[in-house]
């Protein structure tokens, strides 16, 4: 089950590529404000990747760092349930080739899952009438 949550929050001053990656992962909920965060560094790592259209491993991912591979697979996970990336066998990958491309296929998502609930609403909204002629009719 995916979990998607979206931050509104105001593009940084300086629009440089670094600092838009940290603003994705903030306004996806994947991390805080803070440079130089873990998920911003996957998700520079992913997006490199996803131009070659190649996946990376966690231990890639590891390498010339100090984090455990435990801390690299828990937020690649993270991405995963928020629908940004994927796993193939031990490779990770972003979701599509370009960063524009995930957040339409999460628009997609977001539009099928509000679609559904919708509708369910509308059932619900039916059953409850239904529940109270029922009511009405044995008081009256």
């Amino acid at each position: 089950m995916e979990r998607i949550a979206i931050r509104a929050l105001e593009l940084p001053d300086s629009r440089n590529p670094e600092r838009l990656l940290q603003w994705f992962c903030a306004v996806l909920g994947l991390s805080s404000d803070e440079e130089g965060s873990i998920e911003k560094n996957i998700l520079r790592e992913l997006v490199s990747h996803a131009q070659i259209s190649e996946g990376i491993s966690s231990s890639e991912l590891t390498v010339g760092s100090d984090m455990a591979r435990s801390t690299v697979i828990y937020h690649l996970n993270r991405f995963i349930e928020i629908g940004v990336a994927v796993k193939r066998g031990r490779k990770y990958y972003l979701r599509a080739n370009e960063m524009s491309k995930v957040i339409e296929e999460l628009e997609y998502d977001i539009d099928r899952e509000m679609q559904r609930i919708f509708d369910i609403a509308k059932e619900f909204d039916r059953m409850m009438e239904t529940k109270t002629k029922v009511k009405r009719a044995k008081k009256g």
